[in-house]
Parts: structure tokens; sequence; C-alpha cells
């Protein structure tokens, strides 16, 4: 136990002896730089890099990026601020406190990212926006209702500022924004009197429909985001098209007898056969981004609206579940409500542009 104790306290002294080290040594190179003595800062820094912190190791870099500036040495200059970009890929200057030359130097630097590569996940409720009903039995129609149910969805985005050297300013903001998301998607169907006693015309059973479908979802949408020069907080809005690529669907069908009769229902029932396989879409979504440290945290809320029937008009009526249990899926169009969260990562490479 003493002998864990004492590497334990070895351990912290060391710690807070290299964090001190390194304040000190900061500390000094501010002093000698604001003496003018600047041809001692490079050789100063570099032989203590491994000592700062990162907070202290971007004050490092931008104290040796002046230093080489005014030395002259461009060459030198253009590592040092490429370095303190690597540190911190977040470091944005202040132009009323930096001087120009420096302003001037990190202006001809890559400082935003490459792209940002992310995931999302969340929940949706899809309702059906009816335009034909089928029933089998006489009884049915004027009965039966739909209801939204809730699914859920995951995915993976791809962003990149394509119009970033744009004059436009509206174009700087405009973020192309790919994704790929697998969905679920459901909805229920309740008819209370699928069948009626031909003496008493009451409801002898009542019918309970659960419309399960799975969907790749490819959605090339852009982002324009609300908020300039912000890299902390950015709310956004999107828009764009989607296509939808049937993976499975299937039905969970119970019928209930009355006066104890019975129950009929089984295995979900496959009727893949009864879709189409590509559905178009439009969406738009109304989203923010927040830093927290090297990534974006993300929420966002999505209306979709599918522009055909998912149903095939061919095939709607050869599945089992209009044979055995007397439901037909009728015409409609899709209007799925989505909520997302997730986190984006930004790909920074900082290097220097080419003047044109």
């Amino acid at each position: 136990m003493k002998y864990f104790l004492s590497i334990l306290f070895f351990c912290i002294v060391s710690i807070s002896y290299a964090q001190q080290t390194g304040t000190q040594t900061l500390r000094l190179a501010q002093s000698v730089y604001e003496q003018g003595r600047l041809h001692e800062i490079p050789d100063l820094i570099n032989k203590n890099i491994a000592k700062f912190s990162k907070t202290e190791l971007v004050s490092a870099y931008r104290l040796l990026t002046l230093s080489y500036i005014y030395l002259e040495e461009p060459e030198e200059a253009d590592k040092a601020m490429k370095n303190l970009l690597n540190t911190d890929h977040f470091f944005e200057p202040n132009p009323g406190v930096e001087p120009a030359e420096f302003m001037g130097l990190y202006k001809t630097f890559r400082t935003k990212p490459v792209f940002n590569i992310g995931l999302k996940f969340g929940v949706n409720g899809t309702t059906p926006l009816l335009s034909n009903l089928y029933y089998i039995s006489n009884s049915a129609p004027g009965n039966g209702k739909y209801a939204t149910k809730v699914g859920f969805q995951v995915g993976a985005v791809f962003e990149k500022e394509i119009f970033a050297n744009s004059k436009s300013k509206f174009a700087k903001q405009v973020v192309f924004a790919p994704e790929v998301f697998y969905m679920t998607r459901t909805f229920g169907y309740t008819n209370a009197n699928i069948f009626t006693n031909d003496s008493t015309k009451a409801s002898e059973a009542d019918q309970v429909v659960t419309v399960k479908q799975t969907w790749l979802d490819i959605n090339p949408v852009f982002q324009y985001k609300l908020r300039k020069h912000s890299t902390t907080f950015i709310p956004y809005v999107s828009f764009g098209p989607g296509v939808s690529v049937l993976l499975n669907a299937s039905n969970t069908l119970v019928t209930t007898r009355a006066a104890g009769k019975g129950v009929v229902s089984g295995p979900d029932v496959d009727v893949k056969s009864g879709y189409n396989k590509i559905v178009p879409s439009v969406l738009g979504s109304v989203g923010l981004k927040y830093r927290f440290g090297a990534i974006y945290l993300v929420a966002e809320a999505r209306i979709q609206y599918f522009l055909m029937n998912p149903v095939s008009e061919s095939s709607r009526s050869i599945t089992e579940s209009t044979f055995a249990y007397n439901y037909v899926s009728p015409n409609y169009k899709p209007l799925n409500i989505t909520a997302n969260i997730g986190f984006v990562f930004p790909y920074f490479n900082p290097i220097k542009l080419k003047r044109k």
C-alpha cells in the first residue's frame, strides 16, 4: 500500500511540475517576445514543446509564428501557423488584437473543415394520407380507422461546403449534406365491423392491423446555415429530394370474432410483393449543431412527404393478408415526421492555399 501511494504521489508531483514548467516557459517566451529578442523564441519554444498543455501550445505556436514573421522567415512562419491550426482546429484570431501580418498569414491557410461525417438516429411517425380505400367484406366500409405509429431510424451523413470560395454570401452558407438512413415506418388500422350478422346486423368480428415497412432512404439534401461566422452554435434548415428503397414489408393482423368465438391471428404476413420497390419524396428539416470539444452535437426535426403511392396497383390483392385476413392495402401517400439526434465529426487538413 505504501509503495502504491508513493508511486501515486510521484505521478501527481511530476504532472504538477510539468504543468508549472510549461506555464513558466510560456511566460518567459512572452517576456522575451515583448523585449524584442525574437531570435531567442524558436529555440526556447521548440525545446519545450512536450511540456505545454494544449492551451499553452496554441499560445506558444502563436508566439513562434509572430517571431518568424518579424524575423522574415516565411517558410518557418508557415510551419508554425500550420502547427497552430493542427493543435486547435477551431482557432480564430481576433482581428482587433492580432497584428495585420498575422491575420494576413492566417487567411492564406485553409481553416475550415474539409468535410464532416457523422451519425444520426431517432424516431418517426408515419401518417397515411388516404386517397382510395379497398375492402373485402360488404360491412367493412366506413368503419375502418388508420392511426400513426412510431418507428425508428439510424443513418450516416456526409457534409461539405461546396461553395466555400464563392463570392456569393448566400452560396457560402450552403452545405451539401447527403444521407443514408435505415428506416422503419409503421401505422395502424382498426375496423370494429368487418363482418355482421345477417339477421341482427350486429358486428360479428373486428380487426386490428399493424402495417410495418423497412426502407433504405437516400437523401441528397442541402443545408443552409442560418448564422454566419459561428463555429460553436450553428442553426440550419435543409431541403431536398429523397429516394426510399423498400427492404421489407409485413402486416401483423388479428381478427377477433364476437361472443368469444375465437381469434384469427398468426405470424407476420410478408406483403413486400404488394409494394413498389422505389418511392420518391421531398423533405425539409430544421436543426442545430452545437460544438462539444472536437465534434458537433446535432438535433433535428424533419417532415417528409412521399410523391407517389407506395402500394403496387397491380399486386395489392395477391398477398396472404387479402386471402386469409380480408385486408387490402389502401392507396395513400405517407407523411413522415422525424426527430433525430446525433453527432458530426469535422475533418480538418489545414494547408497553405495556392494564390490564384
